[in-house]
C-alpha cells in the first residue's frame, strides 16, 4: 500500500484536482484507491458528493475524519480508519468495469477545529519545547493507517491543506511519497521553496525526537518521504507550447534543485470546474478534451513509473479507451 500525500503551501494550485484525476485514473486501471480529504475547505470531498448528501448521509452521521479525530481517547486504542471509508456512488460505477475501487474518507467543513486541538495537545505556541504529546499528535494519521490490511489499497492519496500545520504534517508522518501542485508564477514558486523548508525541518525534528525517545518508543521509524516531484498545473498553451510568458517560471521551478514533472496540467475550467457537479473527475468525463486527455494520460503514467515498481505495472499501457468508457454516462 503506496501511500502519497499531496501538499502545497499556497491554494489555488490545482491540488484537490490533481488528487482526484490521478485516483480516479488509477482506479479505472483496476486499482483500489483510498483518498483521504484532509482540507477544511472540503473540495475533494464536494467533488463526488453534493453538498445536501455529505450533510446528511456524511457529517450528520459523523462518517468524516472529524468525527474520527474526535474520537481519539488518551491511552485507548485508537478507532480504525476503515468505518469511515465512503464510496461515492457515481465514480464507483465509472471504475467498476475496470475491476478497481475510489473509496472517500470525507473532510469537514469545521476541520481547522481539529488542527486547534492538536497545537493545543502539543502545548500551544511553546509546542516545540516538549515532547510529551508529540508521537500521540503526529502519528495519528500514520496509526489510522496502519489499522487496514495491507491489501485493502494499493494506493492512499492525501489531500492535505494549504498550509504545513499540525494536520499536513501528521500526514507527511504518514506517507511514503509526497507530491507537490504548482502554477507556473512567482508567489507558486516561492512557496515551493518554502514547503521545502518547511518540510526539512519537520523531517529533522521529528527524527530527532524519535532518536532522543528511542528507549521510551523503539517502534517509531526514522521518517523519510520520498518526493515524486512538482507538477506544474493551469498552464497555457499556444500551438501545442506553454506560452513565452510561463517559459521563465517553468524554467525556475526545474532550477529549484527538486524533481519537476515532464507532465503539466494545461488550463481548462470548463473540464475541471465543470465536473464537480456530475460527481465525476475530468480523467473519466466522456467528454473530455483530446489535449486535456493526452496531459492526463502522461501525467498519470509518470506518476506511476515515479511511484516505484508497484507503479510501474500499469505505467505505459494507459491510453484514452482504457480511462473513458464511452458508453457510460453519468
Amino acid at each position: 500500500m503506496k501511500v502519497v500525500a499531496i501538499a502545497s503551501y499556497k491554494g489555488g494550485v490545482g491540488k484537490t484536482t490533481l488528487t482526484a484525476n490521478i485516483g480516479a485514473a488509477i482506479a479505472r486501471l483496476g486499482r483500489r484507491v483510498l483518498m483521504i480529504d484532509l482540507d477544511p475547505q472540503a473540495n475533494l470531498t464536494l467533488n463526488f458528493y453534493r453538498a445536501e448528501t455529505w450533510q446528511t448521509e456524511l457529517a450528520d452521521q459523523r462518517r468524516t475524519v472529524k468525527a474520527w479525530f474526535e474520537s481519539w481517547r488518551p491511552e485507548a486504542i485508537p478507532p480504525p480508519l476503515a468505518g469511515y471509508v465512503t464510496t461515492p456512488p457515481v465514480v464507483a460505477a465509472a471504475v467498476a468495469p475496470g475491476g478497481g475501487t475510489l473509496d472517500l474518507i470525507a473532510s469537514h467543513l469545521a476541520l481547522g477545529d481539529i488542527e486547534m486541538d492538536l497545537v493545543a495537545r502539543l502545548g500551544g505556541a511553546q509546542a516545540h519545547r516538549s515532547t510529551r504529546h508529540y508521537f500521540d499528535v503526529y502519528q495519528r494519521l500514520a496509526t489510522g493507517l496502519a489499522s487496514f490490511s495491507p491489501h485493502d489499497y494499493d494506493l492512499v492519496l492525501i489531500d492535505c491543506p494549504s498550509n504545513f500545520g499540525v494536520v499536513t504534517r501528521a500526514a507527511v508522518a504518514a506517507c511514503d511519497h509526497l507530491l507537490v501542485p504548482s502554477r507556473p508564477d512567482n508567489q507558486s514558486t516561492t512557496g515551493i521553496e518554502h514547503l521545502m523548508g518547511k518540510l526539512g525541518r519537520f523531517v529533522w525534528e521529528y527524527n530527532r525526537v524519535a532518536e532522543l525517545q528511542s528507549g521510551i518508543r523503539p517502534a517509531v521509524k526514522r521518517l523519510e518521504p520520498r518526493l515524486l516531484g512538482v507538477v506544474l498545473t493551469m498552464v497555457q498553451y499556444y500551438r501545442g507550447r506553454p506560452t513565452s510568458f510561463l517559459r521563465p517560471h517553468i524554467d525556475r521551478a526545474g532550477s529549484l534543485g527538486i524533481p519537476v514533472f515532464a507532465s503539466m496540467l494545461r488550463v481548462s475550467n470548463r473540464s475541471f470546474v465543470g465536473t464537480a457537479g456530475a460527481q465525476l473527475p475530468a480523467v473519466l468525463s466522456p467528454d473530455l478534451a483530446p489535449d486535456l486527455a493526452r496531459d492526463l494520460i502522461a501525467l498519470v503514467e509518470e506518476f506511476l513509473r515515479r511511484l516505484g515498481p508497484a507503479g510501474r505495472v500499469t505505467a505505459g499501457a494507459l491510453d484514452p479507451s482504457v480511462l473513458v468508457d464511452p458508453a457510460w454516462r453519468p
